[in-house]
């Protein structure tokens, strides 16, 4: 799932991407988990302030959690 599913703000956009890049390129599971919970934070905030639309949290969610195991997949092997 990509972020193109998800309707975004520019600004909110550009901060999923960059949250996105951080878990893609973490160099260790600390650092990944770390950069996961930043991005579910992201998430949750934008949930909180109702700056998604009904459904649009829940993608969010599930594209961070894939791309948190996806890194961590990588680094254990």
């Amino acid at each position: 799932m990509a972020l193109d599913n998800v309707v975004l703000g520019d600004k909110m956009k550009r901060e999923a991407d960059r949250l996105l890049a951080q878990i893609g390129r973490a160099d260790s599971m600390i650092v990944a988990v770390k950069a996961g919970a930043r991005a579910e934070g992201f998430v949750l905030g934008l949930e909180t302030a109702g700056a998604l639309r009904a459904g649009d949290a829940e993608r969010l969610y599930i594209i961070f959690e894939t791309a948190l195991e996806d890194r961590l997949k990588a680094l254990a092997s």
